[in-house]
């Protein structure tokens, strides 16, 4: 609870719930140094008859389980969150309607950082895309709001279909909760990430550089695939749009620190570790140990663990790197969950090798000794 009151933190029923399961495992541990008890032989065991089991159900048949526990739990996550946004009144492809209501404004004279959607419970969200987001998405203005954001809606299920095709991931992973909020809101997330996995090839620089213009953050990812010619050319797009538009570069310049500060007000600081230092420095440092080791696990994971006003279909961002612990956690839309699932994550690359050695030691131990 000392904990809690310091860092002033509001936990949900699921936090206290995870926070009760770390304190169980920190009370084992301190007991194992304390008392000195001997846990390899208990633990050796133990995994024998988990090989047991393992060895009569079968690998197949586990796998399968293993994958109709996640559809379900990806089922159930899903339909909470959108059935929070239904009794909300938060109208369908909010998020594009708001990118489109910025062009308007640009085209039509005004400030595109003042366009807003108001959701059925009165809050108002404003358009905070840059300047290269609003001169690409100019051409929108040929169609009418309600035929611009069919499209798009339409655009972005045929990029998530497209990812999980590309990455080999069963279907029913369009059911993974951040997906679904990215299909719901219309956001360009799914778009992005299509654009980069679709610019992996040779013929792929037009889709870097606009995944770049639509998203500043796209450019990590590249950077983690030390692609730097295309991290060149993506940036000049973005750049060349100031030449199309310098007076709209020049405004968003001068209220940059106001549209950032409403944008995290807007998303409740999001769910990454940018406004948070005691949590921030030790997300930042796994980022940048694991960077070391592997730059592409660490680029596509940077984005949804430390950019500021991150939102919760950021995630989708993992799924080129996705894992067992990472499926489960960034599934719940809990606000600095994704950090701590990352920090988790980078800590298992670490200690995987020799926890593993340690794991099979013990089963060895506690095998007993086979009789011809």
């Amino acid at each position: 609870m000392l904990v809690i009151a310091i860092f002033g933190l509001r936990f949900t029923g699921r936090e206290v719930l995870a926070l009760g399961v770390a304190l169980l495992i920190v009370v084992a541990i301190a007991w194992y140094v304390v008392t000195r008890w001997p846990l390899s032989r208990p633990i050796g065991g133990g995994l024998v008859r988990l090989q047991t089991v393992r060895e009569r159900v079968g690998d197949d048949h586990l796998r399968i389980l293993g994958q109709i526990v996640l559809a379900g739990w990806f089922a159930g996550q899903t339909y909470l969150r959108i059935a929070r946004f239904v009794r909300d009144k938060v109208p369908l492809g909010q998020d594009i309607q708001i990118y489109y209501r910025g062009v308007q404004q640009w085209l039509h004279g005004g400030d595109p950082w003042a366009a807003n959607v108001v959701t059925g419970t009165h809050v108002v969200f404003y358009y905070a895309g840059s300047p290269a987001t609003t001169v690409l998405l100019a051409p929108s203005a040929l169609l009418a709001e309600g035929q611009f954001t069919v499209l798009w809606l339409g655009l972005s299920a045929l990029s998530a279909v497209a990812i999980v095709r590309w990455l080999r991931l069963p279907l029913w992973w369009l059911l993974f909760p951040p997906t679904a909020e990215a299909l719901y809101s219309g956001n360009p997330q799914l778009v992005i990430l299509m654009l980069l996995l679709a610019g992996a090839g040779r013929a792929g620089v037009v889709a870097d550089a606009l995944a770049v213009a639509l998203k500043v953050y796209a450019v990590i990812p590249l950077l983690g695939e030390r692609r730097l010619r295309r991290v060149g050319l993506a940036l000049a797009l973005t750049i060349a749009t100031f030449v199309v538009a310098p007076s709209l570069w020049i405004h968003y310049a001068e209220q940059f620190g106001a549209i950032s500060a409403r944008l995290a007000h807007e998303s409740e600081n999001g769910y990454s570790a940018f406004y948070y230092p005691m949590l921030l420095i030790p997300t930042a440092i796994a980022i940048a140990l694991l960077w070391r080791r592997d730059p592409k696990a660490a680029a596509w994971l940077a984005v949804p663990a430390l950019w500021p006003s991150s939102e919760f279909h950021y995630a989708t961002f993992a799924l080129p790197v996705m894992t067992p612990l990472l499926a489960v956690l960034l599934a719940v839309p809990i606000q600095r969950l994704a950090p701590i699932a990352i920090m988790l994550y980078v800590c298992w690359r670490f200690a995987a090798q020799p926890v593993q050695t340690r794991l099979l030691a013990w089963t060895a131990e506690a095998t007993p000794p086979q009789t011809s």
